[in-house]
C-alpha cells in the first residue's frame, strides 16, 4: 500500500522533490503525493503547485499526522531545521525521499526527512543525519558523517572519513579532501577545494579554500 505524503515548502526545492516522487512511482507506486503545505501569504484555497493542491500552512500536518507522512522541502537550512525539529517533537513522521538512480552502499545510517537527488553516490559506512539534502551527483566517500539539516549542492565530492557538522551549506562542485572536519553552520562556496578543517560558523571560498570574513 502506498504512503500518503505531503511536502512542506512549495518553492523550487519542493517542486523538484515532487518530480523525484513521480520518478519513484514510475517504477513502483510507493507514494500518493496529496499536496503541498506552505506558510506563504501568496497561497489560497485555489492554489496549485505543478498540478498539486496547496493544502494549508505547515500546522495542517498536526491534524493529519496519523494519516500522512511528510518531507520538509524548505530551502533554507536553518528554517528547515527549526520547523522539522518542532514537528518531530509533536509526533509528525518524516519520510526520506531517495531518487531511483541514487546509489547507497552497505552499512550506512540515514536519518529522517532527508532528500537524495538523482545520481547521488554514497559509499560504505556513512552516517547521515535528519533533514539532509544531497543534490544531483553528490558523492560521499567511505565513513563520511553528515550532520542534521546540512545541504550539499550538485556535483560536490566529499572524500572518505570527512565529518560535516549540522546546518552546513556546501555549494555546487566543491571538493573536500579526505579526513577533514567542517564545523556546524559553516558555509563552503561553490567550486571551493577544501584542504584543511573549516571552523564552525565560518565561510570559505576558493582553491585552496580560505576564510572570507566579509561573507559571514
Amino acid at each position: 500500500m502506498c504512503k500518503k505524503i505531503v511536502l512542506i515548502g512549495a518553492g523550487g526545492f519542493g517542486k523538484e522533490v515532487a518530480e523525484i516522487i513521480a520518478d519513484i512511482n514510475c517504477r513502483e507506486k510507493k507514494y500518493e503525493l496529496i499536496g503541498f503545505l506552505d506558510d506563504g501569504k501568496q497561497f489560497c484555497s485555489e492554489s496549485r503547485i505543478n498540478g498539486y493542491p496547496w493544502l494549508g500552512g505547515s500546522s495542517w500536518i498536526l491534524g493529519h499526522k496519523d494519516q500522512v507522512v511528510c518531507t520538509c522541502t524548505v530551502g533554507d537550512a536553518v528554517a528547515k531545521a527549526k520547523l522539522q525539529r518542532e514537528l518531530m517533537r509533536q509526533g509528525v513522521s518524516f519520510e526520506t525521499i531517495i531518487a531511483p538512480s541514487a546509489g547507497i552502499a552497505s552499512y550506512c545510517e540515514i536519518g529522517r526527512g532527508c532528500v537524495f537527488y538523482w545520481d547521488v553516490r554514497i559509499s560504505v559506512n556513512c552516517r547521515i543525519g535528519d533533514g539532509v539534502l544531497l543534490n544531483d551527483g553528490v558523492a560521499l566517500g567511505h565513513d563520511v558523517v553528515i550532520g542534521d539539516y546540512t545541504s550539499i549542492m550538485p556535483g560536490t565530492r566529499i572524500s572518505g572519513s570527512c565529518t560535516i557538522g549540522e546546518e552546513v551549506n556546501i555549494g555546487g562542485a566543491a571538493f573536500i579532501i579526505p579526513g577533514k572536519k567542517v564545523g556546524d553552520h559553516a558555509r563552503i562556496a561553490a567550486g571551493s577545494v577544501v584542504f584543511s578543517h573549516v571552523k564552525s560558523g565560518t565561510t570559505v571560498l576558493g582553491n585552496p579554500a580560505k576564510r572570507m570574513r566579509e561573507l559571514e
